[in-house]
């Protein structure tokens, strides 16, 4: 197969497991996935039809009382898909990216945004990057004057902004 359709064969369970994992209508969502030979993490975020906000993966099982272990089977099923989507990069010999984000619409708008900064080897710890993804992908503003100066540090050092 080639790398490509494996690629979207990837892109679309990833989008049908996150569907899955959230309990009510949404408009959109961002997947993300950080990945490295030593482990990982993945989450998203959904924009709720119902209060046009975004709520937070990890909230989802106490906001809905769904099952935590359930919930976190489907979270163990994201990395794994992940996971699978870094190793074609390895089999197809591209450069391995550290993390990406899939966003999809609920009118079928996609896209995927690949980061090859090793952010283990950085000052940015995860609030930090978590923050920092927040700012670039949700446009939310920093709530304070520290997470101002976080991003703005951030924009200084990596100027094309690759989070």
């Amino acid at each position: 197969m080639q790398m490509e359709s494996q690629l979207q064969e990837l892109y679309q369970e990833i989008a049908e497991t996150v569907n899955n994992m959230i309990p009510e209508e949404w408009g959109k969502f961002y997947f993300y996935a950080q990945i490295d030979e030593s482990g990982g993490r993945v989450y998203f975020f959904y924009k709720s039809i119902r209060d046009n906000s975004y709520t937070y993966s990890l909230d989802i099982p106490k906001q809905f009382n769904i099952s935590e272990l359930e919930f976190n089977n489907e979270e163990d099923k994201l990395f794994e898909l992940s996971e699978q989507l870094r190793e074609i990069f390895k089999e197809n010999n591209q450069e391995l990216w550290y993390s990406f984000t899939l966003m999809l619409e609920q009118t079928g708008k996609f896209s995927v945004s690949f980061d090859y900064t090793d952010w283990l080897n950085t000052d940015y710890g995860f609030v930090a990057q978590k923050k920092i993804w927040k700012y670039k992908y949700l446009d939310e503003a920093p709530a304070d004057e520290k997470t101002k100066s976080l991003i703005d540090q951030y924009l200084k050092e990596y100027p094309n902004n690759p989070i």
